[in-house]
Formats: C-alpha cells, structure tokens, sequence
C-alpha cells in the first residue's frame, strides 16, 4: 500500500482509465454536498484571482487497486476506484461544466485544456470504445455520464428535456450527475459573468490594485474568472491517493472506510495538536489543563452549525476563525482552518506562546465574548446588545473586531460608542443603498489597523477618513437622510432588518414617562399605504391612478410607499385585519389595537398620500441620525499635542 497526496491535475492528468466496481452505489451526491464543494472551489478561486492562496485544499482519499498487468505496452492501464468515486465524479462533472461555460463564452482555449482531464488518448492495442473517458461509472450511470463528457451543453438539455423541469433539474431526479452537471454550470456561468460577493476590494486602500471584480460580462473578465477557477481546481485542490498491493483486499478496506463514523473538525484537530505539544512539556499536567480550559469547548453547542456564518460549519470552527483573525488581522481561511491555526500557534517552527497553557488561555479569554455575540449568555449587558443588532443584519464578519474592542484596555464608555459606531455603519450603509459586500474586507482591514494601533475611537475615525469610495465609506448625515427619504428601506433592509430599524425608531417615540417594554415577538413591517392599491387611495387631486397603469403618478408612488415614511410595525392578526382597506378605516384599527408609539402618528392625521409619507419621512429621518451617529470628526492637534 502506497500513500500520497496530489493535486487533482497530477491525478487526471496521467493516462489511464478509473473502473468504478459494480459492488459501489451510482452516483449520488445531492445539493448538501455539491454546495460545500462548490464554496471550496469558489474560494479558491477568488484566492487565486486576489493572488491570496496559502494552501492547498485536502478534499478527501482517493483508494485505488491496480486492474491487470500495471503496464502493458499499447494499452491505456485501469485501475479499480476502490473508494472516493462519488468524489472523482465530481470533480470529472465539474470540469465538464466549466468546458461548456468556457464554450459559451468564447473561451475555447480554456475548453480545450479542460478535455485533456476528462478523455485518454487511445493507445495502439486499446479496443475498449469506452477506453476515451478517463472514468467509467456503473452501468446505470454510463449513458448519462458519458453523454456529459461527450455533448455540449444545449445538446445534452435537449436530449434529457424531459428530466428538466423550468430551467433545471429537480432537487429529487434519479439523475444525480445530471443535477450536478446542470447545478455547475449555472454557479460556473454566475461566477464567471458576475464574480463572487467575496471579490470586493477596499478602493480606498492606498495598495489598492486594478482588479476585474467589479467588471460583468466583458470578455477578458470572464476568461480571468475561467482561468483562475481552473486553477483552483486542478491545482489548489488534491487528493490523498492510496494505492494497494496485490496483498490488499479492496473490499474488505472499502466497507472499513464506509463505516459509520464521526468526521472530525478543524477544531478537533486543533485539539490534538495542542494536546500533543502540551504533552511534550514535562512540567505540564495535561489531564487537568484539558479539564480546566478545553473541557467547555466539548459542549454540544459548539458543534452546533453557526446560524448566520457562511461556510456552514459548527460554531466551534467559526470561533477559532474569528480569534485567530482577531490575533493577527490577516485574512483567515476557514476551509484550510487547521493549516491556519498550526501557522498561528507556531509561525516559521517557533512557538507563539511560552507554554500551551498560554494558547489555551487565549482560547479561553474569547469564549465567553463569542458565546455573549451568539446569544449563549448576556452578562455584558454592551456586548449582548450588539449581538443581537448583529444577528438580525446578519454581519458575523464583524466578530474579530468586537473580540479585539471587547478585549482592549479601552473603557466602556469607549467600547460602548465603537458597537454604536460599527452598528451605525451597517444600517446607514443599507438604508443609504450602498452595497454591503465589501463588508468583510472593510471589517478585515479594520481589524489589521486594530491590531497596529489598539482598537479605539480614533483609530476607527482614521481608518474611515482615508476611505471615501463607494465601496467603503461611513454614509454622513446627508447621504443617510437621503436614502431615507427616497430609497427603498423595505427591500434595501429585508426582514428583520427592517423590524431593527423601525424597532429603534419605536423606542426613539417614546417619552421618558413611557414604559420600556422589549420588542414583542410576531410583528410585521406593514405598509401604511399598500402596495397593491385601490379606489380606497387616491392621489392628492382626488383622482385614482392604478399600479400598473405606468403613469408616472403611479411610478412615483410606488416608490415612495417602500421607504421609510410609509412603513410601520403591526401585530400579524392586525396586519392580516387592516390589509388594503382605506386609510380611515386602518387608522380605527391602529387606534383600537396598537399601543405602539411609532403609530400615534397615523391617528393625528386625516388622510394618508404622498405628502404624508413625506412629513413623516423627514420625522423619522431626524431621529434616525441620532439613533445612527455619523462617524465623528477626527480630533485636530496642534503641535503642542493640545486639540484645536
């Protein structure tokens, strides 16, 4: 038995034909798995393109047996996949749609290169028709695989027209590598047009280079996204390729492999990285620093997937991520996590840290700020607060810098005014119509100046002066009240988003004499004037005007009815109850059943239009630079160190 790890090019590359065995299931990787390693590819991708790709990805064992004589003179050698074909058929379904998206593209270099991966060339005694692919599947899989390999893309959605349904295949076809096919090709194409939300850069950075991630659909940037995703997968991908003897028994290893079992995690092997170092150290007590500072680690909530965190993985890799960004400021991988963390503990062959108990402690000292950040426990009041505004938007990306302030000498006074700042960032960024893709690298980039300069106001109001472009910048106060005023709150800040919002804005209604009541669970975000309206609605010189009229009154307002000034938050019974019906009507029902501030507005009024949605806008508008702050101005010295 034979073992080493090789890059997918190394594998395919070499003439000779993989037999899957008629004792192994056909092919039948389902979304759940394509996803991830689709995400893997795509990172790796982006990794190339951004010149970024520290290691390569291990993507699993490939176990093959020797079929025949191991080499023959005129004869293309096979050899029998005793385990990792659903693997290998990926990867082959893969590049056979990143040939066609290469095809429709006009890229036929790319294609060309492909097919080398994908057939043999024949030999002088081969006499096998089948001889051509490098993979022969099952029987029940041969026609459909091979039909992949050998048409191009039109062809093979008019020949399987009938397993199509719209424009894909079903989640639950029968033909898995069909799906898988068709599934690639689309998130190929995507990529290849559009790029990868992960591909922003910071375009205020002063080593800001010429990049293509914000080009679509131009022929050299697509042709760079082809070429930087072949690449990723031929070359930054690999394999552990096993070979046997003739003493082996394939099947015997094969139902072995196939047991059920446990997978580890990063953090798993984290975990016994530490523990075989700690066990190096003769003054160490191993079974009591495990017991003292890993033990809580091994709780089932750390195992469980990090709810809004991409990749999917348990919340324990996802925290090992965010602390060793926090540590360093750089750019962490969570695909190549445990390479990441061996780098982080001992950088160059020298240990970090004196002792392992040290790498622990550090562990340690970020678990409970993570813990508080997902809701596990709230005994910082500051810190628990700022994990729920950062769960309803949705920006785990954030974590490294909040572990950084929360971990900082800084007082909490401080600390308090950098979660407002962060927050306000990401509101007014949405509300103002920015994009919000570039959000972690701003917040990498933030953490790197963190790490230099120690987190605090100033180095936050420093970091964003030097960043005034579009991708980046802290809106002001202009910008903010402009897109409250005329963008579209309800789709720019999607639900509970907009329930945050307009929930600060109902607590910013209050007076001080009014009682706090926390958030009721079941609100809607209601549009006081309906989307859909009717007669009940007319414009302001009495007549009506409907939806899809086109009339630019009709433009105009339904514009207007998604931003700020026309949404509100109602129980669901009384969203269901108060519907499109007229405004008086609405406004009986708000007056009977809501005890919310934020709809007193609606009863001191008479009829609801345009100018009203307006006035109440700009009401809203005010508060909301308050709630929100503006990045303040950075303090100016002069040369005696006083502020001017």
């Amino acid at each position: 038995m034979q073992a080493d790890d090789h890059p997918i090019e190394v594998i395919l590359a070499e003439g000779r034909r993989f037999m899957v065995p008629l004792y192994q299931r056909k092919y039948q990787w389902h979304d759940f798995q394509l996803l991830p390693f689709w995400q893997d590819v795509e990172a790796k991708a982006i990794e190339v393109l951004e010149g970024e790709s520290k290691f390569q990805h291990y993507m699993g064992a490939l176990i093959l047996a020797p079929i025949g004589e191991a080499a023959q003179i005129g004869v293309t050698p096979k050899v029998q996949i005793v385990d990792g074909q659903q693997r290998l058929t990926t990867f082959q379904l893969f590049l056979a749609a990143l040939r066609e998206v290469a095809k429709t593209h006009g890229h036929v270099d790319v294609a060309a290169h492909v097919g080398g991966y994908l057939f043999n060339n024949l030999k002088t005694k081969d006499t096998d028709k089948l001889t051509r692919f490098k993979l022969t599947p099952t029987p029940s899989d041969q026609k459909v695989f091979h039909d992949i390999m050998d048409k191009d893309y039109r062809a093979i959605r008019t020949q399987y027209a009938a397993n199509y349904w719209g424009r894909s295949v079903p989640k639950n076809t029968p033909f898995r590598a069909l799906r898988a096919y068709d599934e690639f090709y689309q998130l190929i194409n995507r990529f290849a047009q559009f790029g990868s939300a992960e591909m922003m850069v910071d375009d205020d950075a002063p080593d800001a280079v010429d990049t293509i991630a914000d080009e679509t659909d131009t022929t050299e940037a697509i042709g760079t996204r082809l070429e930087a995703m072949l690449t990723a997968v031929l070359n930054r991908m690999k394999l552990v390729v096993i070979t046997l003897g003739e003493g082996d028994d394939a099947q015997v290893i094969f139902e072995t492999l196939n047991s059920k079992g446990e997978p580890l995690l990063a953090m798993d092997l984290v975990r016994n990285n530490i523990f075989y170092r700690a066990e190096k150290e003769e003054a160490t007590e191993v079974e009591g620093l495990y017991q003292e500072l890993w033990d809580p680690f091994d709780h089932a909530w750390w195992r469980e997937a990090a709810p809004f965190a991409r990749p999917t993985r348990p919340r324990i890799d996802h925290f090992l991520a965010h602390v060793l960004a926090a540590q360093t400021g750089d750019k962490i991988s969570m695909r190549e996590l445990y390479a990441e963390y061996r780098a982080f503990a001992v950088p160059k062959g020298r240990p970090r840290f004196k002792q392992v108990e040290d790498e622990l402690r550090v562990l340690g000292q970020y678990a409970p700020i993570y813990e508080t950040l997902e809701g596990r426990i709230s005994d910082d009041a500051d810190l628990h607060w700022f994990g729920r505004k950062l769960s309803a938007w949705q920006v785990t990306t954030a974590y490294p810098i909040v572990m950084q302030i929360s971990t900082s000498d800084i007082s909490d006074i401080e600390k308090r005014t950098l979660y407002r700042l962060i927050y306000s960032y990401v509101v007014r960024r949405a509300l103002s119509g920015l994009t919000a893709k570039n959000l972690n690298r701003v917040f990498q980039s933030l953490s790197q100046v963190f790490v230099e300069k120690g987190a605090s106001v100033d180095a936050l109001q420093q970091f964003f002066a030097k960043r005034p472009g579009a991708s980046t910048r802290f809106p002001d106060d202009k910008e903010f009240r402009d897109g409250l005023l005329s963008k579209a709150a309800y789709s720019l800040a999607p639900n509970a988003r907009i329930k945050d919002v307009l929930w600060e804005l109902e607590l910013a209604s209050r007076t001080k004499f009014a009682e706090k009541t926390p958030m009721p669970a079941g609100l809607w975000t209601e549009h006081v004037l309906p989307q859909s309206w009717t007669e009940a609605w007319p414009f302001e010189d009495g007549l009506f005007v409907g939806k899809q009229s086109g009339d630019p009154k009709s433009i105009a307002r339904d514009s207007l009815l998604q931003t700020i000034g026309n949404l509100t938050l109602l129980t669901g019974g009384l969203n269901i109850s108060a519907g499109n019906k007229g405004f008086l009507e609405k406004r009986g029902k708000l007056e009977e059943h809501t005890g919310l501030f934020l709809n007193k507005w609606f009863l001191k009024v008479a009829v609801w239009n345009e100018a009203a949605i307006t006035s109440r806008g700009e009401a809203l508008a005010d508060m909301a630079v308050k709630i929100w702050p503006a990045l303040p101005e950075p303090v100016v010295q002069n040369e005696e160190g006083t502020s001017l």
